[in-house]
């Protein structure tokens, strides 16, 4: 079968691949659409499912399941102002470290302190 400019244009379409990689994959199958669809797929999956980012997501994950009880809490005279949990305060700190940093001074010289707590599990919950 012939590789055509539609062929190719509806194994991007569906598949979100470069021309090069549909035209490829056409020429692999012999211009057999549904066949090239199928190493296409194969291809996405294979990326997403193995390689060096999966070491990070699986440590990412496992920091947010330990984290997930920790809390930040900002107190004025043994009242609790701000209560945010510690992920939410990690990424704020790591997409805005200038804001993070002065904030923190801002409580050190001021009548506010920073407290990290770990919340105690519920009845029921492990």
């Amino acid at each position: 079968m012939s590789i055509t400019l539609e062929k190719i244009d509806l194994l991007r379409d569906r598949t979100g691949a470069t021309y090069k990689e549909a035209r490829l994959a056409l020429e692999a199958t012999g211009g057999e659409v549904v066949e090239a669809l199928i190493i296409l797929e194969d291809q996405s999956k294979s990326w997403l499912e193995e390689g060096p980012h999966t070491d990070f997501i699986a440590r990412a994950k496992e920091f947010a399941q330990k984290s997930a009880d920790i809390r930040i809490s900002v107190k004025s005279h043994e009242k609790t102002v701000v209560d945010i949990p510690a992920p939410l305060g990690v990424a704020g700190a790591v997409f805005l470290p200038k804001a993070a940093a002065l904030g923190t001074l801002f409580l050190l010289f001021t009548k506010y302190s920073l407290h990290m707590e770990k919340r105690q599990p519920q009845n029921g919950e492990n």
